[in-house]
């Protein structure tokens, strides 16, 4: 079968086109007086709309014979169907209130006449194209259409897909969670961004001002040596650039000869400010990195006066201050800074002639640097030991950290001490271990302490013995040694 209107096929039973949605004319059956719908054979109620067939004026019916032939189904009591309440959107049902306004359209079927069943009129077809439209028809008591009335598929619009169950909701949370994660990635990539600023420029910048001040931290001095801008006359509070001019000792003290660059702007006059600063700390360096003399000046005390930009100074450090003997000093490859601000332990010694003497510095920092000098020490003195494989020399001390004798516990810096001391006695004095030597091991293997040698050469021990009285010493403080 075909549509009458578009003519697209038709399933069987189909009442209306699926491709234009007229209505299927059903052959030999009644149209419906109040929606105009084709019913099939012997149908009482439209199946479209519910109404009664049988309700208002119907085709002629064939005459009838005078036999007792069977009677007609439409002369049989008719049972009303109880008719199907109005829903909202369901065609037939009354209760779509967009297509009030299309119930009247030039897409009417004719009402039907008593006499005979006129045909459905021939629906307009289709353009090619055009979508399928479902049809409203309106039925009943609840604003049913006129008789025959219809909507034109045009009128008409399919109805919109309806989204899935949290369809819209998945879609925002996603869209919430990559906004979140956006904003995360951003703040990770700032925070990592600027820890790496600060670690590997601003750390170092501060490490470097702390430990010294340098002169780019004034406006006035460039690194190339353009002259200063005059200042008003402000103190001086910068630490001048030094360096390491020669080396020697009083008694058993280091004396270092420091040459100083001033840091500081000119005053009004061109003069160079003095450097006057307290709590200044004072520390050598050699070119290992080792800090071989630290200790705490107050220039306030002896202000340092500069000619030009340049001033000369003596420093004077004590035995408990440095830790490399004065005539092992590099003086060209070392290197002093100086820090502001330190604090000393103890007062400040006495200090012969112009040198300025300084106060300790904190204990710990000083057991730490002479057990670093100790074991340099070791390693210098090996070869100076060897010859006194064959031959005798005479010891002078043999100590160990945390061993108590001569009324103290004795400590790195306690021992290395007794070795400078010794060493300003003796210019020949090396420092050895003893589980290094035979002589030692002997006896006990597993001896372990710093001996002091003279390093001084004898032939016998009675050689020996002879030296040790010239030099002072008893039998309890000198002993004649050899190494094998």
């Amino acid at each position: 079968m075909r549509c009458s209107r578009c003519g697209a096929n038709v399933v069987e039973g189909d009442r209306f086109c699926e491709n234009c949605g007229a209505p299927v004319a059903v052959q030999a059956g009644p149209v419906c007086p109040v929606c105009g719908q084709q019913s099939e054979p012997g149908i009482r109620f439209c199946q479209q709309c519910g109404a009664e067939l049988s309700a208002g004026p119907r085709p002629a019916q064939p005459a009838q014979s005078d036999d007792d032939g069977p009677t007609m189904l439409s002369q049989s009591p008719l049972l009303k169907p109880p008719f199907q309440a109005p829903q909202a959107g369901v065609p037939g049902t009354g209760q779509d209130d967009r297509f009030q306004q299309t119930m009247q359209s030039d897409w009417t079927v004719p009402s039907t006449q008593p006499q005979s069943a006129q045909p459905v009129p021939t629906a307009q077809p289709v353009p090619a194209g055009q979508p399928y439209q479902a049809v409203q028809q309106y039925a009943g008591q609840y604003g049913a259409a006129q008789p025959g009335a219809v909507f034109p598929p045009q009128a008409v619009q399919p109805p919109a897909q309806p989204s899935r169950p949290g369809e819209s909701a998945g879609k925002g949370k996603k869209k919430t969670a990559l906004i979140v994660g956006i904003i995360i990635a951003v703040l990770v990539v700032a925070l990592v961004a600027g820890f790496g600023v600060w670690w590997f420029i601003l750390r170092d910048s501060d490490t470097q001002s702390a430990q010294t001040q340098s002169t780019s931290q004034q406006s006035g001095k460039t690194k190339s040596g353009d002259s200063k801008a005059a200042k008003d006359d402000k103190p001086c509070t910068a630490a001048p650039d030094a360096e390491l001019g020669s080396v020697d000792h009083s008694d058993a003290n280091l004396v270092a000869q420091l040459q100083l660059t001033s840091n500081c702007a000119s005053t009004k006059d061109g003069d160079t400010a003095e450097f006057k600063e307290s709590d200044v700390k004072v520390s050598i360096k050699d070119d290992e990195g080792n800090v071989i003399a630290s200790a705490v000046f107050d220039f306030s005390k002896q202000p340092v006066k500069f000619n030009g930009e340049t001033a000369n100074v003596a420093l004077e450090f004590t035995t408990r201050q440095y830790w490399r003997p004065y005539d092992q000093i590099e003086t060209g490859s070392a290197e002093v800074i100086l820090q502001t601000g330190q604090s000393g332990t103890g007062e400040a010694g006495s200090a012969d002639g112009d040198a300025l003497a300084g106060s300790d510095i904190d204990s710990e920092d000083a057991e730490r640097y002479a057990q670093l000098a100790l074991s340099w020490q070791l390693k210098h003195d090996e070869s100076a030991a060897s010859r006194f494989y064959t031959t005798y020399t005479t010891q002078l001390s043999s100590k160990k950290n945390g061993m108590k004798a001569d009324g103290k516990t004795w400590h790195y810096v306690d021992i290395y001490e007794q070795f400078l001391q010794q060493r300003i006695k003796h210019k020949n004095a090396i420092l050895i271990w003893s589980g290094d030597y035979p002589t030692y091991t002997k006896a006990d293997a597993s001896t372990a302490y710093y001996v002091i040698l003279s390093g001084d050469t004898v032939d016998s021990v009675k050689a020996g013995d002879a030296w040790c009285k010239s030099n002072g010493y008893g039998a309890a403080d000198c002993a004649v040694v050899d190494l094998q």
